[in-house]
C-alpha cells in the first residue's frame, strides 16, 4: 500500500496504469508550492511593513484597531437591544386575533335573534331589518329581528390572550374570496379585558343571495402602551400609526350618520364631519402609498 492507498497491484486489477513515485512526489510538491509559497511570502510582506512602523505609530494602528472592534461591539450591542424592545412591544400584539366563528343565513320575512347569549352585543346594519316583538312569551328575549331584505348574520370575536387591556378596537369583515372589505359597517369595541374574548353577532345585508360569500375578519387595536397594531386575515401583525380611520366609524359609514342627521334636522355644522388628519398622519399615509399599502391602515 502506498500514501493513497493503493498499490500497483490494485491499480492493475482495476484496470488503472499505477503513476511512477517521483511523479506523484512532483504532485505533492506542487501543491506544497501553491499553499505555503504565498503564504510564507505574505508573512514577510507583514513583518516588513510592521518593521516600518515606528513604535509611536504602531500605538497609533493599535489605538485605531480597539477603536474599530469597541465599534464593531457597541453596532452588535444597539442591534440586539432594539431587537428586544421590538419584540418586547409586539409581545402583546402577537396574543390578539380575530375570528368568526358561526354564520346565519335569512330570507326576508324571517326573525333572528339579535344577539345570541354567546355575544356581548349585537349589531344590525341599518335598512336591513326591523325590530319586532318576540310572540314567544316565555321566552327571555323580549324583542327579535324582522328581515326586510336577504340577510347574513356572523359572530365574530375579538380575542386578546395578552395579560394586558387593549382598546379601543375595530373590526371589519371581508370577502375571503376577494379580498374586499364591507365598508358598509364596522364593529367597534371601547376596550377588551386580559385573557378574554369580545364576541359581537353583527347582521347586515346578504348581496350574494341565494348564496354567500366566504367570510374572514380583519382588526386593527391599540395596545397597552398605546402603540397600534393591525392583523388582517391569519397574517403575521403589522405595527401601524395613530389614525383617526382607526377607531371611527367608516367613510361609508359616516356619509350614511349624516344623512340620518339632515333628514332629522340636524344643523349641518353640527353633523359629523370628516376627519382632518395632522401632518404627521399625512406624511405617514404618504409613506404607506409609496409602499404599496392603503393610505389608512
Amino acid at each position: 500500500m502506498t500514501e493513497y492507498g493503493w498499490d500497483a497491484g490494485a491499480a492493475v486489477a482495476c484496470g488503472r496504469q499505477p503513476e511512477p513515485e517521483n511523479l506523484r512526489a512532483g504532485k505533492k510538491g506542487k501543491w506544497r508550492v501553491a499553499l505555503v509559497e504565498p503564504l510564507y511570502a505574505a508573512s514577510i510582506m507583514i513583518d516588513w511593513l510592521l518593521g516600518l512602523l515606528t513604535p509611536a505609530q504602531w500605538d497609533a494602528w493599535r489605538g485605531w484597531l480597539t477603536t474599530l472592534g469597541g465599534l464593531v461591539a457597541l453596532f452588535v450591542a444597539t442591534s440586539t437591544y432594539l431587537r428586544n424592545g421590538r419584540i418586547k412591544r409586539e409581545e402583546q400584539a402577537r396574543l390578539v386575533y380575530s375570528k368568526h366563528t358561526h354564520v346565519d343565513l335569512y330570507e326576508v320575512g324571517q326573525t333572528f335573534s339579535l344577539k345570541s347569549p354567546a355575544a356581548d352585543s349585537g349589531q344590525v346594519i341599518e335598512g336591513a331589518a326591523d325590530v319586532v316583538m318576540n310572540p314567544d312569551s316565555t321566552s327571555a328575549e323580549r324583542w327579535l329581528g324582522l328581515a326586510l331584505q336577504p340577510l347574513i348574520q356572523v359572530r365574530v370575536v375579538i380575542h386578546n390572550g395578552s395579560k394586558e387591556l387593549i382598546g379601543p378596537a375595530r373590526l371589519q369583515v371581508l370577502n375571503a374570496g376577494n379580498g374586499l372589505i364591507w365598508e358598509d359597517f364596522s364593529i367597534k369595541v371601547d376596550a377588551v379585558g386580559p385573557e378574554t374574548d369580545y364576541v359581537v353577532d353583527a347582521v347586515w345585508i346578504n348581496s350574494f343571495h341565494p348564496g354567500m360569500p366566504s367570510l374572514a375578519t380583519t382588526v386593527i387595536f391599540r395596545d397597552a402602551s398605546g402603540q397600534w397594531w393591525r392583523r388582517h386575515r391569519s397574517e403575521p401583525i403589522e405595527r401601524v400609526h395613530d389614525d383617526p380611520e382607526n377607531s371611527g366609524p367608516t367613510a361609508a359609514e359616516r356619509s350614511r350618520i349624516r344623512q340620518q342627521q339632515s333628514d332629522q334636522g340636524v344643523l349641518e355644522a353640527e353633523r359629523i364631519q370628516e376627519p382632518r388628519p395632522t401632518a404627521a398622519v399625512r406624511l405617514h399615509r404618504l409613506l404607506r402609498r409609496w409602499k404599496g399599502k392603503s393610505p389608512t391602515p
